[in-house]
């Protein structure tokens, strides 16, 4: 599946609002499959893939809408909060946090 900026954004406010409800992680989503073979559980990191591939490039991250809008990678936001994290408590309270972060991109 070839992505656009957007649509990458629209499909990662997806699956967080899914993780936000459910409390479980973001591997989990059940939608996954509907979209054929991604190479990656986070859909900017699909789209830095294509852009890399397009641009043959080499840098990690470059395109990753998230990094460009904070300056830094995902694993400074709330996301990198998230993946430590083994309650289902408290994977709501930052999958909220960075679905947050997340909307700043619309």
């Amino acid at each position: 599946m070839r992505l656009s900026r957007k649509n990458a954004i629209k499909l990662c406010i997806e699956v967080w609002t899914w993780c936000a409800e459910t409390g479980k992680p973001k591997e989990d989503w059940p939608e996954w499959d509907k979209y054929g073979d991604i190479d990656n559980d986070c859909w900017f990191c699909e789209y830095d893939e294509q852009q890399k591939k397009k641009k043959r490039l080499q840098s990690c991250c470059g395109d990753c809408p998230l990094k460009i809008k904070l300056g830094h990678y995902c694993s400074k936001t709330a996301f990198g909060y998230w993946v430590k994290v083994e309650t289902i408590e408290d994977r709501k309270k930052y999958t909220k946090l960075f679905l947050a972060q997340i909307k700043t991109l619309v």
